[in-house]
């Protein structure tokens, strides 16, 4: 499977779980639930967690 096609399958199940937890009259412990699913899925797909890619500082949000 091409990393790619990877990526897409995990974003899709990714938003298969926060949308059926949106839906869902879910209690607090399976929101917990759904949220840690997403995490676990998410990183899988970040490399070595590396967290400065997906976020970047307050300082560099004034200067775009």
């Amino acid at each position: 499977m091409e990393i790619t096609d990877k990526q897409q399958l995990t974003l899709s199940r990714i938003q298969f779980i926060a949308d059926v937890s949106q839906a869902a009259q879910c209690s607090p412990s399976e929101y917990l639930i759904a949220l840690s699913l997403i995490s676990d899925l998410a990183a899988q797909e970040l490399p070595e967690h590396d967290y400065q890619a997906v976020y970047y500082s307050a300082d560099e949000q004034h200067s775009r």
